[in-house]
């Protein structure tokens, strides 16, 4: 952070460097600690569930839960939190949150755990979950000056691969140890993130809405986001090229792990690739936090876009973990270019009355997609074979690039220290 803080220095002398700004670190601590405990979840529900039911189905409905819950409330959760003060809503579901978890150890110590009780916590993650994404961009978009945005995107990029590379490997470790001690530290990190909310200094309130403005409607409020994405020319292009992006990074994914299991590598084998992928999407955050200083976020996303179509292509070459674990962490390590340079402009792009909306609205279509991607991947897998399942996947990947190409409203994103030069969307 201090090599990006730095540029972000020299390039805007009158901005202090970001970890100067104190409302920003207490943030992204927060964030932090939500997103190793978040990380510990799906781990530790997936365990615990099988270690209860003893079906792999059961634990799989289990982890599925919190997809549901966030594509049921994705949409409804941004217009919630365009209404109410996002500081408020920060702490509140955290402490949600803690609630939620610490009912598992109770249950245990009480009763016993069931497998109703893991799905309806698996789903009540997600209903939760749903609100701290759009929350936590608007808290950052009314916190950090549009200059730095472009940095404030790749910290939050390494934070998600942080909690990729650590909540699962405590949950693993806990679980050795009592089934439910998972469970216990992540309420204590909930907590943990709410209290430090409490220090954030400036006041977040809600939107103000003018004298003229019909009231509230839940159904209108979702209504005017989806249709305010979709008449925003750059923003309706991004989302729709993450879309694919989504899709196709999935459906690779699953392929990959699904293929090395199916070849009988070994659980210890498939889980070091998932935590070198990890680590390899922190670093890629430090990288992109250089890159997007000296090139505009428009050229680097066409140029990561096809360099992965590239790498990916030379995937089915070989089957050996050494190979597909290799090509996965090098176009993991690209990715935080392209997903902080266009999330940084679609938060700089979009006024503080619809971010919520406007962020709940891109990542519903990232979590619709995810269920697609995995369930083609297997189907895929199955009946065409690793080879041409990877390539189906790589052509999505080519048509994002086309489209990325194609597209005048993203080419010309300038870059990230220039953001304060466009004006917001209307």
């Amino acid at each position: 952070m201090t090599a990006a803080d730095d540029a972000t220095e020299a390039a805007s002398p009158s901005l202090p460097p970001l970890r100067r700004n104190r409302d920003y670190v207490v943030l992204t601590t927060g964030q932090v600690i939500e997103a190793i405990g978040s990380g510990m979840t799906g781990l530790a529900l997936l365990l615990l569930a099988y270690d209860v039911t003893g079906s792999a189905a059961q634990a799989g409905i289990v982890s599925a839960g919190f997809g549901l819950g966030q594509l049921l409330m994705g949409l409804p959760a941004g217009a919630y939190v365009d209404r109410w003060d996002r500081k408020k809503t920060l702490i509140v579901t955290a402490l949600l949150l803690t609630v939620v978890m610490s009912t598992i150890p109770l249950a245990g110590l009480l009763w016993q755990v069931t497998f109703p009780h893991l799905l309806v916590v698996g789903v009540a993650d997600g209903l939760i979950a749903a609100f701290i994404w759009p929350a936590g961009r608007a808290a950052m978009k009314a916190l950090v000056p549009p200059a730095q945005l472009g940095q404030a995107a790749t910290v939050a990029q390494a934070r998600m691969g942080v909690g990729a590379l650590v909540g699962p490997a405590v949950a693993g470790a806990l679980f050795a140890v009592s089934r439910t001690l998972p469970f216990v530290v992540n309420s204590a990190l909930m907590l943990l993130a709410a209290l430090g909310y409490q220090f954030i200094g400036k006041h977040l309130p809600a939107p103000e809405r003018s004298p003229d403005e019909p009231p509230s409607n839940l159904v209108r409020d979702v209504q005017e986001g989806l249709r305010w994405v979709w008449r925003t020319a750059p923003v309706r292009d991004m989302v729709g090229v993450g879309m694919l992006l989504n899709l196709a990074a999935n459906g690779i994914i699953t392929v990959a792990i699904l293929g090395l299991q199916r070849d009988g590598v070994p659980p210890q084998a498939l889980g070091a690739v998932e935590s070198a992928a990890g680590a390899a999407g922190i670093v890629g955050a430090l990288v992109a936090s250089v890159v997007l200083k000296r090139v505009s976020v428009g050229w680097a996303a066409v140029a990561v876009v096809w360099l992965d179509v590239a790498m990916l292509s030379l995937m089915p070459l070989s089957s050996s973990p050494w190979w597909v674990g290799g090509i996965l962490c090098a176009c993991v390590l690209t990715m935080p270019t392209i997903n902080a340079g266009m999330g940084a402009f679609m938060m700089h792009l979009t006024p503080d009355a619809m971010q919520g909306r406007s962020g709940s609205a891109s990542s519903f279509v990232s979590m619709a997609m995810m269920p697609l991607a995995t369930g083609a991947a297997g189907f895929l897998l199955e009946h065409l074979g690793r080879t041409w399942a990877i390539l189906s996947y790589v052509a999505v990947l080519a048509l994002a690039g086309v489209l990325v190409a194609l597209s005048r409203n993203i080419r010309t994103i300038p870059r990230t220290d220039r953001f304060d030069e466009v004006p917001e969307a209307t």
